[in-house]
Order: C-alpha cells, then sequence, then structure tokens
C-alpha cells in the first residue's frame, strides 16, 4: 500500500530544505573572535619580557645606591651635590614616560621599546665613562630617559593581550619587574662595587640594555590593538583611535588631574610609592651606620622587602581578578543577559581589598621608623621590611587595575601620567629625607611618612565607595 504526500506538505518541505541550504553555516555576528590573536604561551613570553624591560629602569636607580660614597670620593664631590646623580634620575623618570608612551599609542611598542633601550645603554655607557659629577648627572639623565619608556608602555602592553577579567594577574606578573627593582639593586650593585668599582656598575647595566634592546628586536611582537586588528581577526574592543599631533600631547595627559577619581588615586599612588622609595634609598644608610654592616651584607638585608614584592604582587593582581569577576557573576545572576557579566562591573570593584594591601604597608612603615629610632634588632626590621613589600606591591595592583580599566583605550599614557605624578613625589620627598634625618630623626621621619599616606588613604575611601557616581558626573566614563 502505497502512501501519497499531498503536494502542499511536499512542496513546503522542498522549500524548507533549499532555504536550508541557501542560510550560511556561521553567522558573521557570532563568530567567536579571540581578544589577542597570540597563544596563552606567546602572552606569557610577552610578559616576562616586559617585565625583565620595566626591571630596567628601579634596578639602574638602585644599583647606584651602595657606590654613592665610591662616586663622591672618586669625583670629589660634596654629599649634597652627589645627591643630584639620584634626583635628576628620579625627576627624569617621571618626565620621559610621558612621551614614550605619547609614542607608544601612535607608532606601537616594539619600535619604543627599542629605541629607548638604545637610548638607556648610550647612558650607562656615558655613565661608566664619566669622570666628572655633571658628565655623570648628565648621562644618568640619558639613562633614566631610556629606562622610562616601559614604565608606561608595559602596562599598555599587558592592556593589549589580556582582557579586563584576566588583567590583574597579567600586571602582578608584570609589577614584579619595577617593584623588585630597589630590592635587587642594591643587592647587586653592592657586591659588583665593593669587588669591581663603581664603573662596573654601570658597564653591567649596559650590558642589560643590549640584552634588552636584542629582544625587542628580534623576540617581541607588536601588540598594539590598532595595529593588531589591521592584520588578525580580533576583538574589536579596546582598540584606541589614531592620534592626531594636537591630541598626541602629555600635558593633556597631565590635565587628567580634573577628574576627581582621577586625583584621588594619583594622590595615594604618589604617597605610597614616595614613603616606599625613600625607605628604600634610606636602608643602605641605617643597615651601615646602625647595625654596622658591610655594602655587601647591606644588599643582602633588602631580600625581605623584595620577596614581599613578589608576593603582594601576585597575589594582589589575582585577587582583583578574582573580585572582578565574582562582581560579574553576581550582576550576571541578578540580570541573566550579559554572559560576560564582569564587561558591567564597576572599576571599583578592583580596589575592594586595598585596604588589606595599604593596611600592611602603613603599619609596617610606621613600625620601621621608630626601630630604627630605638636600634631594636635588626631581625625584626626585616621582618617588618618584608610587609612593606608585600604591602605597597598589592595597593599597586589595585590602584594600576583601577586605572587601566577607566582608561581602557590609553592605558599605556595614563600609566605614564601615574608615574610623573608617583615620581615627581618620589623626587621631592627623598630630597627633603636626609634634613629630615638630621633634624627630627628616624623615628619621626617615618612618622610624616605615616601620617601623610593614611590621610590619602582615607580620601581615596570616596573613590572605593563613591567612584562610580562620581565618574558618572565628572568622568571619566568607561
Amino acid at each position: 500500500m502505497t502512501t501519497t504526500v499531498p503536494e502542499t506538505v511536499a512542496s513546503q518541505s522542498l522549500d524548507i530544505k533549499s532555504l536550508s541550504e541557501e542560510l550560511p553555516t556561521e553567522l558573521p555576528g557570532l563568530v567567536d573572535v579571540p581578544y589577542s590573536p597570540f597563544s596563552a604561551r606567546a602572552r606569557g613570553m610577552i610578559v616576562i619580557i616586559t617585565a625583565l624591560t620595566g626591571l630596567v629602569s628601579p634596578l639602574s636607580a638602585n644599583m647606584f645606591y651602595p657606590s654613592i660614597q665610591q662616586v663622591r670620593d672618586d669625583l670629589h664631590a660634596t654629599q649634597s651635590s652627589i645627591t643630584w646623580t639620584v634626583t635628576a634620575y628620579i625627576i627624569a623618570m617621571a618626565v620621559f614616560p610621558l612621551i614614550w608612551s605619547n609614542l607608544a599609542d601612535q607608532f606601537g611598542r616594539k619600535p619604543i621599546y627599542a629605541l629607548s633601550m638604545l637610548v638607556y645603554t648610550c647612558g650607562s655607557i656615558g655613565c661608566a665613562l664619566s669622570h666628572s659629577l655633571t658628565a655623570l648627572i648628565a648621562s644618568r639623565v640619558v639613562q633614566s630617559a631610556g629606562a622610562a619608556a616601559v614604565q608606561g608602555a608595559g602596562a599598555g602592553t599587558i592592556s593589549d593581550i589580556y582582557p579586563r577579567e584576566k588583567r590583574g594577574t597579567a600586571l602582578g606578573i608584570y609589577y614584579l619587574g619595577p617593584l623588585l627593582g630597589p630590592c635587587l639593586g642594591p643587592l647587586i650593585g653592592g657586591y659588583i662595587g665593593q669587588s669591581a668599582g663603581w664603573r662596573w656598575v654601570f658597564w653591567v647595566l649596559a650590558i642589560w640594555g643590549v640584552i634588552m634592546l636584542l629582544l625587542a628586536v628580534f623576540v617581541l611582537p607588536e601588540t598594539h590593538r590598532r595595529l593588531v586588528a589591521a592584520k588578525h581577526a580580533i576583538e574589536q574592543v579596546n582598540i584606541p583611535p589614531p592620534l592626531c599631533l594636537k591630541s598626541n600631547n602629555p600635558l593633556l595627559d597631565i590635565a587628567t588631574i580634573r577628574y576627581p577619581v582621577v586625583a584621588l588615586t594619583m594622590l595615594h599612588f604618589a604617597m605610597i610609592f614616595g614613603a616606599y622609595f625613600t625607605n628604600a634609598t634610606g636602608l643602605p644608610l641605617a643597615f651601615e651606620n646602625i647595625y654596622g654592616l658591610s655594602q655587601g651584607i647591606s644588599g643582602v638585608c633588602f631580600l625581605p622587602s623584595g620577596v614581599g614584592c613578589i608576593i603582594g604582587s601576585l597575589t594582589g593582581g589575582r585577587i582583583t581578578d578574582v573580585l572582578l569577576r565574582r562582581r560579574g557573576f553576581a550582576l550576571q545572576a541578578k540580570s541573566g543577559l550579559d554572559p560576560k557579566g564582569s564587561a558591567k562591573v564597576p572599576a571599583e570593584a578592583r580596589l575592594g581589598a586595598m585596604w588589606v594591601g595599604t593596611g600592611l604597608f602603613l603599619c609596617a612603615l610606621i613600625a620601621s621608623g621608630w626601630i630604627l629610632e630605638h636600634q631594636l634588632a635588626l631581625a625584626g626590621f626585616l621582618v617588618v621590611q618584608f610587609f612593606i613589600g608585600g604591602g605597597m606591591a598589592f595597593t599597586f595592583q589595585c590602584l594600576g587595575g583601577y586605572l587601566i580599566d577607566i582608561f581602557p583605550t590609553s592605558s599605556a599614557r595614563i600609566t605614564g601620567v601615574q608615574n610623573f605624578w608617583r615620581s615627581a613625589w618620589a623626587a621631592t620627598i627623598v630630597q627633603l629625607f636626609p634634613t629630615m634625618l638630621d633634624n627630627i630623626g628616624w623615628g619621626w621621619s617615618y612618622s610624616i611618612m605615616f601620617f601623610i599616606s593614611l590621610c590619602s588613604f582615607a580620601l581615596i575611601q570616596v573613590v572605593v565607595f563613591r567612584g562610580s557616581t562620581l565618574r558618572q558626573n565628572y568622568g571619566p566614563v568607561e
């Protein structure tokens, strides 16, 4: 018995079949494109190279400190004049990232890394060959100018290759370079200066600059999202438009301080970094004059702070990512709409755990001052230094990630601005610190830095709890 299919039903099935053949197998709007075209291994390599390059600036600043008395005697300089080799370096470190960051956003990251390492190497060679204080100060400015590029471009590189919800962990690894410099520098520089003389400190830095230059030229790929998007299919987010000459102005970047959330964040950044940097520059004096340690052993005593920096940086970056994702999942569960809920999370979520890092830092800071004032046990002082490093690094992760989140298309430039304000304050407080020690001693000098930092911490609570509202009313908008 045969069954006949009605003509209308047959014609409908044919129409459906022909229609399904005409439909595309993938809808263009639903194609899952990656945030970055680089593999996980390539991204890891980029982060490591960026962190190693970021180590250059603080390493160059701090390897010099243990040998500063040698330099003073060799160049027949006074104590007040030799401090300009430090102050000039910090001033240059504050100014030049603004220029490099703009160039990195305009022309890409790779050429800026290569050019800056060339400038840095030339400056390091000039320092090693200097036979007068004037020549040394000038060479230190050139050295700092070259080393300063990655202070802004490095954070931009991390923003290029990692989406917002994974960026904190990568920033934690990147910040290891800049944060470990003040700890490793005196250790390495102390032994080199003691065994081979202060000029070899700069020869070693020149060799390091050549290595970083070769890595930038032959290994590091271009990561700038606008340039990468022209060659690869990537997610069309956080892609900055080309800059014209008028908008490529560092003064416009500095003017971001007009935003209340930026001003308060920069203030806390500067106060914490200034206190940390002043502590690092004062430690060789404390170790040698109070505890009677040699130049080489004094460098070893910087290790607790370095270990604290490692732990604080890695845990801080990871925790800020977790906070961001948790808030995103909560919003997703509440709305039931956005599978990538973290994209709608206010950037202030990254600041939720900042009180842990800042609290540890402040307690350790004031304890350090009074331990030195009363010349208490060295072991206890080194334990406190561990918490200074860890607390500062943890705070840096929260603040740095927050600024990048609210300026996603100009991450290098806002990091350069952040570096400008914190370095400007550090240069000021470092120059004042010897006078403070002579007049009020270790305890009250550290207490002043403690109270200033405590005030900035109190002010930034406005950003933590009301930052989203402030940005909606006064900018910037994410």
